[in-house]
């Protein structure tokens, strides 16, 4: 027996849906009195994500973005949008300064998954783009004023978009690193 082709893509987001439903993917967990549920303990090395402040904006694991929603820092200069394309972008003063490749047209999720991975996945859940983060549980995005996104792992930065956090600006990176592989550049 075969399935349809044109039934995989539907199954895939019926499944997106269920899992955010129920609250595994996207949305937070809640408790059953309605308040926000305890996040799992993370590894004793990696100390709890801080919280946003007035230069950048905290997203936790397992929180994700559908076609046409939005992040922003504190500020509101720095946005990251699943635009309704599928196309996950960075903005910074309302012009493009980064992009998820390979999202556009096909994008349908992008989350920062619970191992520390951010991933971007079609609508049948295939991943399109990610940021090689994986095997950190406890990681977290921020979204900073200055125009970069950042995967910190305690206060380790693991990956960013633009340039390496607390520099002044945009760093010209090794040859070996790419915008994918920047967790393993100087």
């Amino acid at each position: 027996m075969s399935i349809a082709r044109s039934l995989v893509p539907r199954a895939g987001v019926a499944l997106g849906a269920v899992l955010m439903a129920t609250g595994l993917l996207g949305a937070p967990a809640q408790a059953a009195d309605g308040a926000p549920a305890a996040p799992p303990a993370a590894s004793a090395a990696v100390a709890a994500a801080p919280a946003s402040d007035a230069n950048q904006t905290v997203i936790r694991a397992t929180a994700g973005l559908t076609r046409g929603q939005s992040w922003s820092s504190p500020d509101g200069s720095t946005v990251l949008s699943q635009q309704y394309d599928g196309h996950v972008v960075l903005y910074k003063n309302n012009v493009a300064i980064w992009t998820a490749v390979g999202t556009y047209g096909l994008g349908t999720y992008f989350y920062v998954q619970d191992d520390g991975n951010l991933t971007a996945y079609d609508a049948a859940w295939r991943p399109l783009w990610e940021s090689r983060t994986g095997r950190h549980p406890g990681a977290y995005l921020a979204i900073q004023n200055g125009g970069n996104l950042v995967v910190y792992y305690g206060s380790t930065p693991l990956w960013w978009s633009n340039y390496h956090p607390g520099g002044t600006g945009p760093i010209d990176p090794d040859p070996e690193c790419t915008p994918t592989t920047h967790q393993l550049c100087p």
